[in-house]
């Protein structure tokens, strides 16, 4: 008989370490995937926010190409030339000034 309960209450102890081993096991898991979710999302919003900036610097770089190009035009003697006809009223010398608007 002796024998018999103290085989029961490590029966019992085994029973109850099972137990916690399980409802530990179970813990860790629903923590993993939590942090797994969210780390999902973060990446998520990091890649958005990566291919916003992306189209930025795409937009920005075709800005500063486009104002390049009107740089250059404005530089060029034809431009200024002109400029000076329409708007600074200078022309050379025995030419009269004619400009169709």
């Amino acid at each position: 008989m002796f024998m018999d309960n103290n085989q029961t209450k490590t029966t019992r102890q085994l029973k109850k370490r099972d137990k916690i081993i399980i409802v530990s096991a179970i813990i860790f898991i629903l923590l993993a995937f939590i942090a797994l979710i969210y780390n999902v999302t973060v990446l998520v919003r990091a890649n958005a926010h990566n291919r916003r900036l992306e189209q930025q610097s795409y937009e920005l770089q075709r800005q500063i190409e486009e104002n390049e190009r009107e740089q250059d035009f404005r530089n060029s003697p034809e431009f200024i030339e002109d400029f000076a006809r329409r708007y600074l009223e200078m022309h050379r010398r025995g030419e009269s000034l004619f400009i169709a608007r």
